[in-house]
């Protein structure tokens, strides 16, 4: 599968990330649901399991449960790791990594806030390191003490604490439906939704996840580093994911009141960028379209955690 043709605007410099602004040239996803105000029930297994999580689907929309959405409540707080679509009615286990090391008791129900782990955590996710679990652990230990400490390790405790003021993130833009990061002077990382409206749901839990970022990372870069990342540099990690496109995982199929829809999973490795993701078609849906991307430059300083 081939990504679409992509629009990237002018970035927006916020001390040491820039965000430009992603539009793509394809049909809008419709019918999905995804961030805080969906119906969606997560719990732990039967025998709970640190990397296994069970969620239910009780609305009448597929939900986009995308990756690095957090998961608050039960025996610990959880990242989902893989974007995932959850049709009406349906119930799937899903792979979760934990962000709270410290605390293994409590309800067996949890919380779909909405709420996303910050850049330097999802960063893991695409990242070499043989041991995921224990790098996502060694990654939440280094917010303690920034903000706040926690007796439990627990990354939900830092994005609690009391933030800086003075962050303004950039607006969205109508019919925007992505964003490019760059981060310390090099480009991180495109998020990219199917629609205006799946990004839009999903901007402002972004925005609060860099805001830990940028406490954690904006004193450790140099004062060059926060000179915009120059427009072209957006435009080319845009071209070389297109150019190689993605290979698609196994079909699936999920209820919905328009109709049954299918979801592929998408994989992409490319010289210097990771690209994971979902692609959707089905009744309503003419050609298979990208419901999600998520696409890190394995090169930067992010993903090696220094």
């Amino acid at each position: 599968m081939k990504l679409p043709q992509l629009h990237v605007g002018f970035g927006t410099q916020c001390g040491p990330a820039t965000f430009f602004p992603v539009w793509a040239d394809a049909p809008a996803t419709v019918g999905l649901d995804t961030g805080k105000d969906t119906r969606l029930a997560v719990s732990e297994l039967p025998l709970p399991q640190v990397s296994r999580l069970v969620v239910t689907n009780q609305g009448t929309k597929p939900v986009l449960l995308t990756e690095g959405s957090l998961l608050e409540g039960g025996q610990q707080h959880r990242i989902n790791t893989r974007t995932t679509l959850i049709g009406s009615g349906e119930t799937q286990g899903i792979d979760v990594l934990c962000v709270e090391e410290g605390r293994w008791h409590g309800s067996p129900l949890h919380r779909n806030t909405g709420r996303r782990a910050p850049l330097h955590i999802q960063a893991s996710l695409h990242s070499a390191a043989t041991h995921q679990q224990s790098e996502v652990w060694r990654r939440v230990q280094r917010f303690e003490g920034i903000r706040t400490s926690s007796a439990t390790r627990s990354l939900v405790d830092h994005l609690d604490a009391p933030r800086p003021t003075g962050f303004r993130p950039p607006n969205l833009i109508e019919g925007q439906r992505g964003v490019i990061i760059g981060f310390g002077g090099q480009i991180l990382a495109l998020e990219l939704f199917g629609s205006a409206a799946l990004f839009g749901s999903r901007y402002t839990a972004l925005m609060d996840s860099v805001l830990l970022d940028l406490a954690l990372l904006g004193g450790s870069v140099s004062r060059s580093a926060h000179v915009a990342v120059a427009a072209q540099a957006a435009r080319d990690f845009v071209v070389s994911i297109a150019s190689r496109g993605f290979d698609t995982g196994n079909q699936a199929e999920h209820r919905s009141a328009e109709g049954t829809i299918l979801s592929r999973r998408l994989q992409g490795r490319h010289p210097s960028v990771s690209s994971r993701g979902l692609s959707i078609g089905g009744t309503h849906v003419e050609e298979p379209q990208i419901a999600h991307l998520s696409s890190w430059n394995t090169k930067h300083r992010m993903l090696a955690a220094v």
